[in-house]
Protein backbone atom coordinates (compact mmCIF):
# COMPACT_ATOMS: atom_id res chain seq x y z
CA UNK A 1 0.00 0.00 0.00
CA UNK A 2 1.37 3.37 -1.22
CA UNK A 3 0.55 6.77 0.34
CA UNK A 4 -0.33 9.20 -2.35
CA UNK A 5 -1.27 11.81 0.16
CA UNK A 6 -2.04 11.60 3.43
CA UNK A 7 -5.55 10.37 3.00
CA UNK A 8 -5.25 8.88 -0.31
CA UNK A 9 -3.42 4.74 -1.09
CA UNK A 10 -2.50 2.74 -3.82
CA UNK A 11 -3.19 -0.78 -3.53
CA UNK A 12 -1.00 -2.07 -6.22
CA UNK A 13 -1.34 -5.53 -7.12
CA UNK A 14 0.77 -6.89 -9.95
CA UNK A 15 -1.18 -9.16 -12.37
CA UNK A 16 1.01 -11.32 -14.97
CA UNK A 17 -1.47 -12.14 -17.06
CA UNK A 18 -2.55 -8.19 -17.62
CA UNK A 19 -2.24 -7.63 -21.63
CA UNK A 20 -1.37 -4.08 -20.95
CA UNK A 21 1.40 -2.19 -19.58
CA UNK A 22 -1.05 -1.18 -16.25
CA UNK A 23 -3.34 -2.89 -14.35
CA UNK A 24 -6.20 -1.56 -12.63
CA UNK A 25 -5.48 0.84 -10.21
CA UNK A 26 -7.65 0.78 -6.99
CA UNK A 27 -7.19 3.70 -4.43
CA UNK A 28 -8.32 3.82 -0.77
CA UNK A 29 -9.81 6.85 0.98
CA UNK A 30 -9.79 6.78 4.84
CA UNK A 31 -10.29 8.79 7.56
CA UNK A 32 -11.36 8.74 11.10
CA UNK A 33 -11.68 4.88 10.61
CA UNK A 34 -13.95 5.15 7.56
CA UNK A 35 -13.03 4.22 4.20
CA UNK A 36 -13.61 4.07 0.68
CA UNK A 37 -12.06 2.46 -2.51
CA UNK A 38 -12.10 3.68 -5.89
CA UNK A 39 -12.97 1.15 -8.24
CA UNK A 40 -12.39 -2.78 -7.48
CA UNK A 41 -10.17 -4.24 -9.67
CA UNK A 42 -10.17 -8.29 -10.92
CA UNK A 43 -11.84 -10.87 -8.44
CA UNK A 44 -9.55 -13.32 -8.75
CA UNK A 45 -8.37 -14.41 -5.76
CA UNK A 46 -4.27 -13.12 -5.58
CA UNK A 47 -6.23 -9.31 -6.37
CA UNK A 48 -8.75 -10.03 -3.60
CA UNK A 49 -6.77 -11.62 -0.93
CA UNK A 50 -3.89 -8.34 -1.52
CA UNK A 51 -6.54 -6.04 -1.15
CA UNK A 52 -8.43 -7.67 1.84
CA UNK A 53 -4.77 -8.27 3.75
CA UNK A 54 -4.23 -4.33 3.45
CA UNK A 55 -7.53 -3.90 4.47
CA UNK A 56 -7.36 -5.73 7.56
CA UNK A 57 -4.05 -4.06 7.68
CA UNK A 58 -5.54 -0.72 9.36
CA UNK A 59 -6.25 -0.40 12.51
CA UNK A 60 -10.20 0.08 13.11
CA UNK A 61 -10.93 0.83 9.17
CA UNK A 62 -14.72 0.39 8.28
CA UNK A 63 -15.07 0.37 4.41
CA UNK A 64 -18.07 2.50 3.83
CA UNK A 65 -17.97 2.93 -0.08
CA UNK A 66 -16.82 1.27 -3.11
CA UNK A 67 -17.13 3.86 -5.69
CA UNK A 68 -17.18 2.21 -9.53
CA UNK A 69 -16.12 5.11 -11.93
CA UNK A 70 -17.08 3.02 -14.67
CA UNK A 71 -18.23 -0.34 -15.55
CA UNK A 72 -15.42 -2.10 -17.73
CA UNK A 73 -14.74 -5.41 -15.57
CA UNK A 74 -11.17 -4.54 -14.99
CA UNK A 75 -13.13 -1.94 -12.64
CA UNK A 76 -16.12 -3.65 -11.20
CA UNK A 77 -15.81 -7.42 -11.52
CA UNK A 78 -13.93 -7.26 -7.99
CA UNK A 79 -16.98 -4.96 -6.28
CA UNK A 80 -19.69 -7.63 -5.68
CA UNK A 81 -16.80 -9.83 -3.46
CA UNK A 82 -15.30 -7.17 -1.95
CA UNK A 83 -18.68 -5.91 -0.82
CA UNK A 84 -19.80 -9.24 0.67
CA UNK A 85 -16.39 -9.12 2.48
CA UNK A 86 -16.68 -5.93 3.95
CA UNK A 87 -20.40 -4.79 4.30
CA UNK A 88 -19.53 -1.97 1.61
CA UNK A 89 -21.84 0.23 -0.52
CA UNK A 90 -21.25 -0.16 -4.24
CA UNK A 91 -21.74 3.51 -5.63
CA UNK A 92 -22.09 4.71 -9.22
CA UNK A 93 -23.55 6.52 -11.59
CA UNK A 94 -27.38 6.37 -12.26
CA UNK A 95 -26.63 6.52 -15.95
CA UNK A 96 -23.71 3.35 -15.56
CA UNK A 97 -25.64 0.77 -13.48
CA UNK A 98 -28.19 -0.35 -16.67
CA UNK A 99 -25.16 -0.58 -19.12
CA UNK A 100 -23.08 -3.14 -15.92
CA UNK A 101 -26.15 -5.39 -15.88
CA UNK A 102 -26.28 -5.80 -19.38
CA UNK A 103 -22.59 -6.49 -19.97
CA UNK A 104 -22.73 -10.01 -19.07
CA UNK A 105 -25.71 -10.79 -21.73
CA UNK A 106 -24.21 -8.21 -24.84
CA UNK A 107 -21.25 -7.51 -26.33
CA UNK A 108 -20.69 -4.18 -24.73
CA UNK A 109 -17.50 -2.95 -25.58
CA UNK A 110 -15.03 -2.62 -23.01
CA UNK A 111 -11.37 -1.76 -22.59
CA UNK A 112 -9.97 -5.16 -23.18
CA UNK A 113 -10.54 -5.85 -26.87
CA UNK A 114 -11.28 -10.38 -27.07
CA UNK A 115 -13.17 -11.89 -29.93
CA UNK A 116 -16.87 -12.97 -29.15
CA UNK A 117 -17.41 -15.37 -26.58
CA UNK A 118 -19.15 -17.47 -29.12
CA UNK A 119 -16.03 -17.93 -31.41
CA UNK A 120 -14.18 -21.24 -31.49
CA UNK A 121 -11.08 -22.02 -29.85
CA UNK A 122 -9.53 -21.90 -33.50
CA UNK A 123 -10.92 -18.48 -34.12
CA UNK A 124 -8.96 -16.91 -30.89
CA UNK A 125 -5.30 -15.70 -32.01
CA UNK A 126 -2.63 -17.32 -30.21
CA UNK A 127 -2.16 -16.98 -26.68
CA UNK A 128 -5.69 -14.79 -26.27
CA UNK A 129 -7.59 -17.88 -25.33
CA UNK A 130 -7.11 -18.06 -21.73
CA UNK A 131 -8.37 -13.64 -21.78
CA UNK A 132 -11.25 -14.64 -23.68
CA UNK A 133 -11.77 -17.11 -21.31
CA UNK A 134 -11.29 -14.55 -18.08
CA UNK A 135 -13.48 -12.26 -20.10
CA UNK A 136 -16.54 -13.85 -20.20
CA UNK A 137 -16.73 -14.82 -16.36
CA UNK A 138 -15.62 -11.43 -15.03
CA UNK A 139 -18.45 -9.72 -17.22
CA UNK A 140 -20.55 -11.93 -14.78
CA UNK A 141 -19.26 -10.92 -11.92
CA UNK A 142 -18.87 -7.34 -12.96
CA UNK A 143 -23.11 -8.04 -13.46
CA UNK A 144 -23.60 -9.03 -9.99
CA UNK A 145 -22.36 -5.50 -8.35
CA UNK A 146 -25.00 -3.71 -8.55
CA UNK A 147 -25.39 -0.34 -6.88
CA UNK A 148 -26.71 0.31 -3.60
CA UNK A 149 -26.02 3.91 -3.87
CA UNK A 150 -26.68 5.71 -7.45
CA UNK A 151 -25.45 9.13 -7.73
CA UNK A 152 -25.42 11.81 -10.28
CA UNK A 153 -22.94 15.18 -11.43
CA UNK A 154 -22.24 16.98 -7.92
CA UNK A 155 -23.93 14.55 -5.15
CA UNK A 156 -21.54 13.90 -2.53
CA UNK A 157 -20.15 11.14 -0.34
CA UNK A 158 -18.95 11.56 3.57
CA UNK A 159 -15.98 9.43 4.64
CA UNK A 160 -15.13 10.48 7.99
CA UNK A 161 -14.37 14.12 7.71
CA UNK A 162 -14.12 14.13 4.00
CA UNK A 163 -16.11 15.07 1.20
CA UNK A 164 -16.01 12.99 -2.04
CA UNK A 165 -17.90 14.96 -4.87
CA UNK A 166 -19.28 13.23 -8.03
CA UNK A 167 -17.81 14.55 -11.09
CA UNK A 168 -19.75 13.20 -14.22
CA UNK A 169 -17.31 12.69 -16.98
CA UNK A 170 -18.93 10.80 -19.69
CA UNK A 171 -16.58 9.78 -22.84
CA UNK A 172 -14.41 6.56 -22.07
CA UNK A 173 -17.81 5.73 -20.81
CA UNK A 174 -21.68 7.09 -21.02
CA UNK A 175 -22.03 7.23 -17.24
CA UNK A 176 -18.15 7.48 -16.16
CA UNK A 177 -17.14 9.21 -12.91
CA UNK A 178 -14.20 11.34 -11.97
CA UNK A 179 -14.42 11.69 -8.15
CA UNK A 180 -12.57 14.56 -6.36
CA UNK A 181 -11.73 14.55 -2.98
CA UNK A 182 -12.50 18.34 -1.73
CA UNK A 183 -9.51 17.95 1.24
CA UNK A 184 -6.49 18.12 -1.02
CA UNK A 185 -7.90 18.60 -4.20
CA UNK A 186 -7.56 14.39 -5.54
CA UNK A 187 -8.91 13.57 -8.51
CA UNK A 188 -9.62 10.07 -9.25
CA UNK A 189 -9.58 10.24 -13.02
CA UNK A 190 -10.44 6.65 -13.46
CA UNK A 191 -9.87 5.92 -17.09
CA UNK A 192 -10.70 9.28 -18.94
CA UNK A 193 -6.52 9.78 -17.96
CA UNK A 194 -4.56 7.06 -18.06
CA UNK A 195 -0.72 7.49 -16.20
CA UNK A 196 0.88 7.07 -19.25
CA UNK A 197 -0.73 6.94 -22.42
CA UNK A 198 -4.16 7.53 -23.84
CA UNK A 199 -7.34 6.09 -23.16
CA UNK A 200 -9.86 3.93 -25.22
CA UNK A 201 -13.03 6.63 -26.49
CA UNK A 202 -15.46 4.21 -27.88
CA UNK A 203 -18.22 5.70 -30.87
CA UNK A 204 -21.63 6.48 -29.51
CA UNK A 205 -23.49 4.90 -27.71
CA UNK A 206 -20.59 3.59 -25.55
CA UNK A 207 -18.89 6.34 -25.69
CA UNK A 208 -18.38 9.69 -27.27
CA UNK A 209 -15.30 11.28 -28.34
CA UNK A 210 -17.61 14.83 -27.98
CA UNK A 211 -18.35 14.34 -24.86
CA UNK A 212 -14.80 13.48 -24.17
CA UNK A 213 -12.96 16.46 -24.38
CA UNK A 214 -15.84 18.30 -23.17
CA UNK A 215 -15.03 15.99 -19.54
CA UNK A 216 -11.22 16.63 -19.97
CA UNK A 217 -12.03 20.64 -19.71
CA UNK A 218 -14.45 20.15 -17.27
CA UNK A 219 -11.92 18.36 -15.08
CA UNK A 220 -9.60 20.99 -15.89
CA UNK A 221 -11.48 23.59 -14.32
CA UNK A 222 -11.59 21.55 -10.47
CA UNK A 223 -7.72 22.41 -10.72
CA UNK A 224 -6.70 19.46 -9.00
CA UNK A 225 -2.98 19.24 -7.24
CA UNK A 226 -3.11 15.65 -7.67
CA UNK A 227 -5.10 12.73 -10.11
CA UNK A 228 -4.90 9.16 -9.42
CA UNK A 229 -5.67 7.33 -12.70
CA UNK A 230 -7.10 4.13 -13.47
CA UNK A 231 -4.03 2.93 -15.04
CA UNK A 232 -0.21 3.86 -14.69
CA UNK A 233 1.19 6.28 -12.24
CA UNK A 234 -0.07 8.97 -9.97
CA UNK A 235 -0.30 12.51 -11.62
CA UNK A 236 1.45 15.59 -9.98
CA UNK A 237 0.53 17.82 -12.68
CA UNK A 238 -3.02 16.91 -13.43
CA UNK A 239 -3.78 20.73 -15.51
CA UNK A 240 -1.05 19.77 -17.77
CA UNK A 241 -1.69 16.46 -18.19
CA UNK A 242 -5.53 16.84 -18.94
CA UNK A 243 -3.99 19.92 -21.94
CA UNK A 244 -1.73 17.53 -23.49
CA UNK A 245 -4.52 15.26 -23.80
CA UNK A 246 -6.57 17.47 -25.15
CA UNK A 247 -4.10 18.56 -28.03
CA UNK A 248 -3.13 14.91 -28.16
CA UNK A 249 -6.68 14.54 -29.74
CA UNK A 250 -6.93 17.73 -31.51
CA UNK A 251 -3.20 16.38 -33.30
CA UNK A 252 -5.50 12.66 -33.85
CA UNK A 253 -8.03 14.42 -35.94
CA UNK A 254 -6.10 16.66 -38.04
CA UNK A 255 -4.32 13.63 -38.90
CA UNK A 256 -7.28 11.34 -39.74
CA UNK A 257 -8.58 14.23 -41.92
CA UNK A 258 -5.17 14.38 -44.06
CA UNK A 259 -4.80 10.72 -44.26
CA UNK A 260 -8.59 10.71 -45.75
CA UNK A 261 -7.40 13.46 -47.72
CA UNK A 262 -4.79 11.40 -49.52
CA UNK A 263 -6.60 8.32 -50.07
CA UNK A 264 -6.79 6.45 -46.97
CA UNK A 265 -10.59 6.19 -47.31
CA UNK A 266 -11.74 3.46 -45.02
CA UNK A 267 -11.62 3.06 -41.50
CA UNK A 268 -9.66 -0.08 -41.57
CA UNK A 269 -6.94 1.76 -43.85
CA UNK A 270 -6.57 4.54 -41.34
CA UNK A 271 -6.09 1.98 -38.28
CA UNK A 272 -2.72 0.58 -40.02
CA UNK A 273 -1.65 4.31 -40.89
CA UNK A 274 -2.18 5.26 -37.38
CA UNK A 275 -0.92 2.23 -35.46
CA UNK A 276 1.38 0.10 -37.66
CA UNK A 277 2.69 -2.38 -35.03
CA UNK A 278 -0.51 -3.62 -32.26
CA UNK A 279 -1.18 -6.41 -30.31
CA UNK A 280 -3.74 -8.01 -31.84
CA UNK A 281 -5.61 -8.21 -28.42
CA UNK A 282 -5.87 -4.37 -29.38
CA UNK A 283 -6.76 -3.81 -33.13
CA UNK A 284 -10.06 -3.24 -31.82
CA UNK A 285 -9.39 -0.87 -29.50
CA UNK A 286 -7.77 1.12 -31.96
CA UNK A 287 -10.36 0.27 -34.71
CA UNK A 288 -12.95 2.11 -31.73
CA UNK A 289 -10.66 5.18 -31.17
CA UNK A 290 -10.68 6.25 -35.09
CA UNK A 291 -14.22 5.69 -35.15
CA UNK A 292 -15.28 7.57 -32.20
CA UNK A 293 -13.07 10.37 -33.92
CA UNK A 294 -15.06 10.00 -37.02
CA UNK A 295 -18.26 10.31 -35.23
CA UNK A 296 -16.99 13.36 -33.33
CA UNK A 297 -15.76 15.06 -36.56
CA UNK A 298 -19.34 14.29 -38.47
CA UNK A 299 -21.44 16.00 -35.22
CA UNK A 300 -19.06 18.79 -36.47
CA UNK A 301 -19.66 19.11 -39.83
CA UNK A 302 -15.91 18.16 -40.36
CA UNK A 303 -16.12 14.60 -42.11
CA UNK A 304 -18.67 12.30 -43.83
CA UNK A 305 -19.24 8.07 -43.22
CA UNK A 306 -20.97 5.52 -44.97
CA UNK A 307 -21.19 2.08 -43.98
CA UNK A 308 -20.39 0.45 -40.37
CA UNK A 309 -16.92 -0.75 -38.79
CA UNK A 310 -13.48 -1.22 -40.08
CA UNK A 311 -15.07 -0.95 -43.24
CA UNK A 312 -16.78 2.41 -42.79
CA UNK A 313 -15.98 4.67 -45.78
CA UNK A 314 -14.72 8.36 -44.96
CA UNK A 315 -14.98 11.58 -46.96
CA UNK A 316 -13.57 14.73 -45.85
CA UNK A 317 -16.44 17.53 -45.51
CA UNK A 318 -20.04 17.95 -44.36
Amino acid sequence: MEEVTPHVYSLDVKIDWFPQPFPPNVHLIMDGGEGALIDAGFPDDESFNTRMEWLRGVPGLKLKYIVITHHHFDHSSGAAKLRDATGAKIVMHKDEEPILKRSAKEEIPSDMDVPKRGDSGKDVPEGVKEWVERTALWRKEAAEAGADVLVSDNDTLSIGGLTLRIVHSPGHTAGHISPFLEEGKVLFAGDNVLGMGTTVVPPPPHGDMFDYIASLKKMQALNAEVMCCGHGPVVREPNRKLQELIDHRQEREEQILALVGEGRDTVKSLVKAIYPELDKRIIGMATSQVLSHLSKLEREGRARTKGKGAEMWVEVGG
